[in-house]
C-alpha cells in the first residue's frame, strides 16, 4: 500500500484493522499513527484503548494479551507494537503464533506493528499483511513534497517563504522530516514577529546536515581544498559526531561515486542510476553523485573505498584514535 492509499483510507474513516509499517522515515510513520488514532480513539478513554508496545522484548503472549482485551466504553481499539523484531526470523515460535493470532483478529480492534529497520529478503514473512491486512513502506519524502509540507507549515504560523529558499533549506538538512521539524520550529524563533523568511535567515540559523557535510567534503576533496576538508570535520567534531560514522559515511560515499560512474559508463540514465539504491535517492542527490563521480578516476575510487576499512582496523587494534584515523584517511584522500 502506498502512504496515498493509507492516507485515503484516514480521510474516508475506512481505516483497517492489521498494518505492517516500516521504513527510514519515522517522523512522517507516527505522524500517521496519531491521525489513525484521532481517527479512530477517543480522548477521554484513550488511556484504556490505546496501548503501546515497544523493544525486542514483546512477546506472542504480550501481543496475545492486548489484542484479547476488549474495547472499554468505546466501539474501537488500537495497539502499536513497536520494533518488535518477531518478523524477522519465521523460525520462532513468536512468529508462528502472531501468525495465527493476526489471521482472525476482532473487527474492533486496529493492530500496527512497526520496524524502523526490516531486511528485505524477509518480505516472504509478511505474507500475513499482504492477506489481512497492509503493509506501507515509509521512505524519505521526495524534495518537491517536503517542500509543500514545509510551505503549508510556515503558512499557518502566518510565514512565508519563497520556493528557492525551501529547496534550499532541504539542500542543507537533508530529507529526514525530523530534522526539517526542528529547523522549521528554530527559523520560527529567530525571525520572530516578522512574517518573511529569507536566504539570509536560512543561511544564519539552518545547520547542515551529516551527508551535506560529507558532500562538502567529498566537492573539497576533488577541488584539493585540504582547508575545506578539514574545516567542514571540525563542524563534525564540534556538533558531536561518532568519528566512527563519518569514516562509514566516507567510504559508502565513495563506493556510491564508485557505482554511479560505472553506471554512467553503462549509459544509463540518472532516473534508472536513482532505482539502484535502496531507498531511492531522489534526482537531486543522484545529480550530485554523478557530477562529483566525474572529478575522480575508477582506479582512484576503487583505491579509496578500500582504503576506508584499513583505517578501521587500525582503530580495532588499539593503533590509532578514532578522530586520528578520519583526518589520517581524508589526508589520503586529498593525494589524489
Amino acid at each position: 500500500m502506498e502512504i496515498k492509499e493509507l492516507d485515503s483510507q484516514l480521510s474516508s474513516g475506512k481505516i483497517g484493522n492489521l498494518y505492517f509499517f516500516y521504513g527510514s522515515e519515522q517522523f512522517l510513520m507516527e505522524h500517521k499513527i496519531k491521525s489513525i488514532k484521532k481517527r479512530l480513539i477517543s480522548d477521554d478513554f484513550a488511556e484504556l484503548n490505546f496501548t503501546r508496545l515497544d523493544g525486542k522484548k514483546t512477546s506472542a503472549s504480550d501481543i496475545a494479551r492486548e489484542v484479547m482485551a476488549v474495547p472499554a466504553m468505546a466501539d474501537k481499539r488500537m495497539v502499536v507494537v513497536r520494533d518488535s523484531g518477531i518478523f524477522g526470523n519465521a523460525k520462532t515460535r513468536d512468529f508462528k503464533e502472531v501468525c495465527e493470532l493476526l489471521a482472525d483478529l476482532p473487527d474492533y480492534l486496529c493492530l500496527i506493528f512497526t520496524e524502523a529497520d526490516f531486511d528485505k529478503k524477509k518480505e516472504k514473512n509478511l505474507d500475513i499483511f499482504k492477506k489481512c491486512g497492509a503493509i506501507v513502506k515509509f521512505d524519505p519524502l521526495p524534495p518537491t513534497q517536503l517542500e509543500r509540507w514545509l510551505e503549508k507549515l510556515f503558512e499557518d504560523k502566518g510565514k512565508s517563504v519563497l520556493q528557492r529558499e525551501l529547496s534550499s533549506m532541504i539542500n542543507l538538512c537533508g530529507q529526514s522530516m525530523a530534522t526539517l521539524f526542528n529547523e522549521y520550529n528554530k527559523l520560527l524563533s529567530f525571525v520572530g514577529e516578522r512574517t518573511k523568511i529569507t536566504a539570509e535567515d536560512i543561511a544564519a540559523v539552518v545547520s547542515k546536515s551529516t551527508e551535506t557535510r560529507i558532500f562538502e567534503v567529498i566537492d573539497n576533496i576533488a577541488a584539493g581544498k585540504s582547508k575545506g576538508v578539514f574545516d567542514e570535520l571540525n563542524a563534525m567534531r564540534q556538533s558531536g559526531e561518532n568519528p566512527t560514522t563519518i569514516m562509514s559515511l566516507i567510504t559508502s560515499r565513495l563506493s556510491e561515486l564508485l557505482m554511479v560512474k560505472q553506471l554512467l559508463c553503462d549509459k544509463l540514465s540518472q532516473d534508472k542510476i536513482a532505482e539502484y539504491f535502496e531507498p531511492r535517492k531522489p534526482a537531486f542527490v543522484v545529480n550530485k553523485l554523478a557530477d562529483q563521480s566525474k572529478r575522480f578516476s575508477e582506479e582512484y575510487l576503487i583505491e579509496m573505498t578500500l582504503k576506508g576499512p584499513e583505517y578501521t582496523a587500525a582503530v580495532r587494534s588499539g593503533l590509532l584514535d578514532k578522530w586520528v584515523a578520519v583526518e589520517m584517511y581524508a589526508s589520503t584522500l586529498l593525494k589524489k
